[in-house]
């Protein structure tokens, strides 16, 4: 939710930087007729973007919990090494782009600006199709128009700024964008944790789970473009747009220049104070409107001599159900039962597409007991939030539910003793 505008406008003005930069400075050298090869480089590079987005959605035929981690740790090293070189280059990046350029135009003339332009933006377009294809798990409209937005307001920004009308504290613009591009990255490596803390290649006890849980969650989504927005906020605060000098003039005129200053200031603060507003008002109404999802009451089944039996009629509306089986009076069937708390296994059931019902623990190998809920047809970790398909109820890993062995005898589900009282101590009190 506004990632994508942030990162499009974020990449785009940067890629408008360079552009600018290396166009003024073919103009002051009278070098104009090198300017169709900035163009065609410019072409070049956004067909190579689009390429490189065109070869991720192939490979997301076969799209699993280990590609998503790894689009999330690449997109995360892309943005780093930009964070890095961002770092290292604000205070002198005009001067740097056009030793660049001298360096082109001293060796290969025309070939030179073209590949020079090209691989620059390139370098922001990958970015930002590596970004998206991190992030968003399905195309939208909503993504289509945040993307259009941020780039056209970052062309709207290359225009102004080629034309000389637009005047920035470039090294502020790049302290404040390097942070929230720090947020995103800390966002992108949370979420290629959690990734391939689902398929096994990563190894987090249930304590970790509880701590990176809560980060991926939808509405700690909202939370963060809440902090992306306001640091906009910041940026349009802190950056001096206007430059207006009070040196070296008095009088009447001095006056009229500290008035400016002054009235510049009050109107910037009055604009964060409510946008600041706004943003929180936006958070709390987006947090709030999320929906929580169903979460049925357990309902007490018994055991009959060495095997749970759960209605058939009562899970076979397609809905999520769940039961409690106190496995207190028999410890010989609960291997970690002991006098310390109750063990009372907590089971769910779910009817299937195909028409077979699955049993599993209300519980998974990650995030513990934490359960789920129902939310349309999926259902949700209530600790990490990860959908489950519920035709995947019966199979191990990830955040899949346990899976219990069942079988239906007549219009009964049948649990043998032992098996529901395997994992009970996951419920132990």
């Amino acid at each position: 939710m506004f990632e994508t505008l942030t990162i499009t406008l974020r990449e785009g003005i940067e890629a408008a930087l360079v552009i600018g930069i290396i166009l003024a400075y073919l103009g002051k050298t009278n070098k104009q007729a090198l300017k169709k090869y900035v163009y065609g480089g410019i072409i070049a590079a956004v067909a190579g973007s689009i390429a490189t987005a065109v070869a991720i959605q192939m490979l997301k035929a076969e799209w699993s919990e280990f590609m998503e981690g790894l689009m999330f740790f690449i997109a995360a090293f892309f943005l780093g090494t930009m964070l890095i070189w961002m770092h290292r280059t604000s205070r002198h990046i005009k001067q740097d782009i056009e030793q660049g350029v001298e360096s082109a135009l001293n060796k290969w003339q025309a070939l030179g600006v073209l590949a020079l332009t090209f691989f620059m933006i390139y370098r922001e377009g990958a970015e930002i199709v590596l970004f998206l294809s991190a992030t968003a798990k399905e195309a939208n409209i909503g993504l289509a128009l945040e993307g259009a937005a941020g780039l056209g307001l970052a062309v709207l920004f290359g225009y102004l700024f080629i034309k000389g009308s637009l005047r920035m504290d470039l090294g502020k613009f790049f302290k404040i964008t390097g942070v929230m591009l720090t947020v995103i990255i800390f966002q992108l490596i949370v979420g290629g944790i959690h990734e391939w803390s689902e398929v096994g290649i990563i190894t987090l006890s249930q304590k970790g789970m509880s701590m990176i849980g809560p980060l991926v969650k939808e509405s700690a989504s909202i939370v963060f473009t809440g902090i992306m927005l306001g640091f906009l906020v910041l940026l349009f605060i802190m950056v001096p747009w206007k430059q207006i000098k009070t040196e070296g003039i008095e009088g009447i005129e001095k006056r009229k220049a500290l008035g400016a200053v002054r009235k510049e200031r009050n109107r910037k603060i009055t604009i964060g104070a409510i946008s600041g507003l706004l943003i929180l008002a936006f958070v709390s109404t987006q947090i709030s409107a999320l929906p929580q999802g169903i979460d049925p009451k357990p309902e007490k089944v018994s055991i009959t001599g060495n095997e749970v039996r759960i209605r058939v009629a009562s899970a076979s509306d397609g809905n999520l159900h769940k039961y409690i089986c106190d496995m207190q009076d028999h410890p010989a069937n609960c291997p970690m039962h002991g006098s310390d708390g109750k063990a009372n296994a907590r089971i769910l059931a779910i009817k299937k597409s195909d028409g077979s019902i699955a049993t599993a623990y209300d519980a998974c190998a990650l995030c513990g007991a934490a359960g789920y809920v129902q939310e349309g047809e999926q259902l949700l970790c209530k600790r990490c939030g990860a959908p489950i398909n519920p035709d995947t109820i019966g199979e191990a890993g990830g955040c899949n539910p346990i899976p219990i062995p069942s079988g239906v005898e007549g219009n009964e589900i049948i649990i043998k003793t032992k098996d529901a009282g395997e994992k009970a101590d996951l419920f132990k009190k």
